[in-house]
């Protein structure tokens, strides 16, 4: 056997022992690392954990609006707000029962609205809205209620809402195809404090509700007693009553084709303290909010009116038309039933090829495919609308005929921005002559309107 030298051996040693030291080192460092991406984990964990303990706040896909949700997903709350500024030019015009009051020609800009509100879910079944409008310098409550959706396809609302009745009514007006709704607006009821039912079936829906309005009101009277000015006050009630129904089918849904038909139906009954009667009236202004009514029956004493009504959509594509008609019967207290109706037929193009959606019985604006914050020109739209509303009755002093024509460009900007230009065509004529300004007579009468309105809705 051959005797290994002595340096040999050492360098060995000093090998094996270089190894060992390098290896421990290595060891060492590998169980640090190990030890770090332990904490990690436990740090992940734990972060996963607190998300599912932690309120969110979160944002909707093109949506300006914040919202917020609760740690189990059984709450939210999400702001609303919707705000139009139109600026007006209108002719000359006689308003009014009477036709006394002239207007020249003029200018004007205004708030048209100014609202903000909230609305949510609790408790998983429930939602609530509330909203208020700002516009006018005046404060004015639109909806406060809640839901209940705990019924498979159905929803009880209960509170002061909006009821159902008729199709632009109905809809939103931040989903307007026009700055201002159709003469048949002028049948919608007031929104009151009652409770509505709504189903959704296959392929058709059901909204139905009663509402009731109670108000206290001091009427005062000045008469002159003893050679002296005093104020004889009365104090009364006044309590109307409405129930509302419609129902709507829509038998064509597909990416091409899209058909909706409807009927709708409303009663109103006007009662007063002591076997009195309430006063109504029918009235409708030439396609702007700016000017007076263009005719107007002037009030008269009923105790109940009727009204029905039909409404369809067909819409292919980029192009739509959409049509209402309504006829509203009064029974009046001093003369014959009091009966009027109105109409309109209205068509549009989205010039850039996006159309109009539908849901929950209501007409949803286009939304621009290619927004102005993408570099786009957003959505284009040109729209025309034909409409009539007879109020000229055989048993009423007053009233008229009213013929709109109206054109309208819409532009998209954003998903939460529109702007619209309108230009308002409107003639009336009447059962009975009225003196001009002048001193002239006339039984008829005829304006133009150019109006444009900018809107930021979320």
């Amino acid at each position: 056997m051959k005797r290994m030298r002595p340096s040999t051996l050492a360098l060995g040693i000093t090998i094996a022992l270089t190894s060992s030291a390098t290896l421990a080192a290595d060891q060492e460092a590998l169980k640090e690392l190990q030890e770090r991406i332990e904490i990690l984990e436990m740090e992940v964990i734990d972060a996963r954990d607190a998300a599912k303990h932690t309120d969110r706040v979160k944002f909707s896909k093109g949506e300006a609006s914040p919202e917020l949700v609760s740690r189990d997903g059984r709450a939210s709350l999400e702001f609303k707000a919707r705000i139009q500024a139109d600026a007006v030019h209108a002719g000359e015009l006689y308003t009014g029962k009477k036709l006394n009051d002239y207007n020249e020609a003029f200018n004007t800009t205004s708030i048209r609205r100014l609202r903000f509100g909230i609305e949510g879910q609790f408790a998983r079944d429930w939602e609530y809205e509330i909203e208020i409008d700002f516009a006018d310098n005046e404060v004015d409550i639109k909806d406060a209620n809640i839901g209940y959706e705990g019924w498979e396809n159905s929803k009880l609302t209960i509170g002061y809402q909006k009821y159902a009745f008729g199709l632009e009514s109905t809809g939103s007006s931040a989903n307007l195809l026009f700055m201002e709704r159709a003469p048949t607006d002028a049948f919608a009821p007031e929104r009151a404090l009652g409770v509505q039912y709504r189903y959704i079936g296959n392929q058709w829906m059901l909204q139905t509700g009663l509402g009731w309005d109670a108000k206290t009101v001091e009427e005062v009277e000045l008469v002159i007693e003893d050679g002296e000015l005093d104020e004889n006050e009365s104090i009364y009630h006044d309590e109307v009553l409405t129930y509302n129904a419609r129902l709507t089918a829509t038998p064509i849904n597909n990416n091409l084709h899209f058909l909706s038909v409807g009927a709708s139906y409303l009663y109103t009954g006007l009662d007063r303290d002591q076997d009195q009667y309430l006063e109504m009236r029918y009235r409708a202004r030439p396609g702007t909010k700016a000017t007076g009514r263009m005719v107007d029956t002037g009030k008269f004493a009923a105790k109940s009116s009727q009204s029905y009504g039909a409404e369809f959509i067909y819409q292919y594509q980029n192009l739509m038309v959409q049509s209402e008609y309504i006829a509203s019967s009064a029974d009046a207290v001093e003369t014959d039933n009091v009966d009027v109706d109105a109409w309109y037929l209205s068509g549009s193009w989205v010039i850039t090829g996006e159309s109009w959606s539908y849901k929950k019985g209501k007409l949803r604006s286009p939304k621009p495919k290619h927004a102005v914050s993408q570099g786009g020109w957003g959505a284009w739209e040109v729209a025309l609308r034909y409409d009539q509303a007879n109020f000229a009755t055989d048993v009423l002093k007053y009233g008229g005929d009213m013929t709109n024509y109206v054109l309208g460009l819409n532009w998209y900007l954003e998903r939460n921005l529109k702007a619209q230009l309108n230009y308002v065509y409107a003639e009336a004529d009447y059962p009975k002559s009225y003196e001009a300004i002048d001193g002239t007579e006339f039984t008829s009468q005829d304006t133009n309107i150019v109006q444009a309105r900018i809107q930021f809705a979320f």
